[in-house]
Order: structure tokens, then sequence, then C-alpha cells
């Protein structure tokens, strides 16, 4: 029988489409729209996932952290020692809000370092709250230095 039928609630369908890979080909058409040298990074690449920089000059490694809806989920490491210069994207598709249009937040994690927010039994992960990152959408500067 079906699940309205036999009155439960029906499960609402989750989207297929990984987050991480299309945050990251997003932000390099993005960047790359609007001036920069921006490329993904290669697989074996662990410490970033993409380069960007000014047209003409090095690019540096840039994280990027990719939802649909909801939370960053992120390692309290990511903020401690070399991580805290490190420069983070974090990319909001918007799946249930708004289909058509992500979102791009773009930060130095020294500064998300006390919007991080940690329950006592979560060991070494936490979460950001998409409210606490509106303030650097579209901050793009960040990528010129």
């Amino acid at each position: 029988m079906s699940a309205i039928v036999e009155g439960k609630a029906k499960k609402k369908r989750r989207s297929r489409i990984p987050a991480d890979p299309t945050g990251a080909r997003l932000v390099v058409d993005e960047l790359s729209r609007r001036g920069f040298d921006a490329r993904l990074a290669d697989g074996y690449t662990k410490k970033y996932d993409v380069l960007v920089g000014p047209k003409g000059s090095p690019p540096k490694p840039v994280h990027m952290r990719t939802v649909h809806v909801g939370s960053w989920y992120v390692r309290s490491s990511h903020f401690a020692g070399a991580g805290a210069n490190q420069v983070t994207v974090y990319v909001l598709l918007g799946l249930e809000t708004n289909p058509d249009r992500a979102r791009f937040f773009v930060t130095r994690n020294s500064d998300m370092e006390s919007r991080f927010r940690q329950p006592p039994n979560w060991g070494d992960f936490g979460f950001i709250v998409v409210g606490t990152v509106e303030q650097y959408e579209d901050n793009r500067d960040l990528l010129k230095t």
C-alpha cells in the first residue's frame, strides 16, 4: 500500500547532486566570469579545493564548503594553527528556497572561529550556521590579496 493510504508522511526527496563538486565548479565559473584566474585542484590534493587569484598573479589555495540547505559541517582543526589564515568559500546551493541561484560567502577561517558551534558530544566536528556568514556574501576582495 502507499504511504499516503497508511497515514504515513511521505518523505521529502533529497537531491542526488553531490554538493562539493557542484559548489566548486560553480565558484570556478563565477570567479572566471568576474575576471579571476580560477581552477579546480587535482583529485589528489586534500589541502585545498580551488586555486584562485587575480589574472596575471600567482593563485592561492582556497577551501570550499558546499551544502544544499542548512548549516556547513566542519572540523574544529580548520580554525587553528596555519588553517586560521586559510580562505574558505561557503556555498549555499539553496535548492529549496531558490533553485536558480547559488550564494557564495568568502571569509578567512580566523573570522569564523567565534561563529563555529560545537555541541559537547561531537568530538572534532561542529557547524557554521548560514546566518553567521551572511555578512561575507560575495566578499571577493579577500581573494585579491
